[in-house]
């Protein structure tokens, strides 16, 4: 068995590559989930390497259309179907996959242990997910999981950008849609359909503003309000109309603007002070929320002879 998981390294190690970019999430306790991108621009890759057996999957999604490739599970030679971009294929880490390429192949990988599985169950308060049902060699048209795992690309690209609520609220929400929807487990009921108490919201946003420069998981927002981790996702962003990770960059974009404003301090030192990766990154973000970069916008407060308050300052910026 494989006690580290099939993700990054070891994953790299089987399609013989140096490195291969990955990211990282214990979002679900006592569970590591990652996401690895794979990557071969020449023909005639020839036979991956073996992968140690455990009770995980890898789900891919197909960057680019690769139809030209054998699979073997088990030592027997299985006829893929369907390998075109965009779709979904399901691994069983229990039957040693093995792939003979011939065509140029890029996908992603998402690393999927059967104690993640079990975990969701647990905090849903459920019956434990089966096996994921797919039929070996056989890619399926998915939009959910195209939209969820493409998401997660410029992450992949820039990973000192990815901020971990992101990352924590991308794979929680595609482990949920893999465990209903192929593994069939049973939908909740029961749950509460409102938002957070009052105090939970006012704690939530308490532990994402007080350091700007420090990543808090998802987890421990949820621990910290007394909830599971899917609960505390789906209740945040009723109460606020967006998750959380979409909450804190307009809180830092916020926050900016208020230095912007008051100051001359240097767009690089607010970057930093407001937890952004650097000028470019902040750059980029502030030009989403704001619509228009940092530089026009305080020029722009500089000229107006009183000056609005910003719709992303302070508390109203999670609205």
């Amino acid at each position: 068995m494989n006690p580290q998981g099939s993700y990054g390294t070891r994953l790299s190690r089987a399609f013989r590559m140096q490195s291969a970019p990955t990211l990282v999430t214990r979002v679900l306790q006592k569970s590591t989930l990652a996401v690895t991108e794979l990557r071969c621009d020449q023909p005639d890759f020839g036979r991956t390497n073996h992968i140690p057996r455990e009770d995980a999957y890898l789900v891919a999604l197909q960057l680019r259309a690769c139809p030209d490739h054998d699979l073997y599970f088990d030592g027997r030679l299985t006829r893929p179907e369907n390998y075109r971009e965009g779709v979904t294929s399901i691994y069983d880490l229990r039957r040693d996959p093995v792939a003979d390429i011939r065509d140029p192949y890029h996908c992603l990988m998402f690393y999927l242990p059967r104690t993640a599985l079990d975990a969701l169950a647990a905090e849903a308060g459920t019956r434990r997910p089966t096996d994921l049902r797919h039929r070996l060699g056989a890619s399926v048209d998915d939009p959910t999981v195209r939209h969820l795992l493409s998401a997660l690309l410029p992450a992949i690209s820039r990973p000192q950008e990815a901020h971990p609520l992101f990352l924590d609220h991308v794979v929680l929400a595609l482990t949920a849609h893999l465990a209903f929807v192929y593994g069939r487990m049973p939908p909740v009921t029961g749950t509460a359909r409102g938002g957070l108490a009052p105090w939970q919201e006012r704690r939530a946003k308490e532990l994402m503003s007080a350091s700007l420069t420090e990543d808090v998981p998802l987890s421990k927002l949820a621990k910290e309000c007394e909830l599971s981790v899917r609960h505390f996702a789906r209740a945040f962003r009723r109460s606020t109309g967006i998750p959380p990770h979409r909450w804190l960059l307009h809180y830092r974009v916020g926050r900016a603007q208020e230095l912007l404003r008051g100051s001359l301090t240097p767009i690089a030192d607010i970057a930093a002070v407001c937890g952004f990766a650097d000028q470019s990154h902040f750059t980029r973000v502030f030009t989403a929320v704001a619509g228009t970069t940092p530089w026009r916008w305080r020029r722009l407060q500089q000229t107006r002879p009183h000056p609005t308050e910003s719709p992303y300052a302070g508390r109203q910026c999670h609205r």
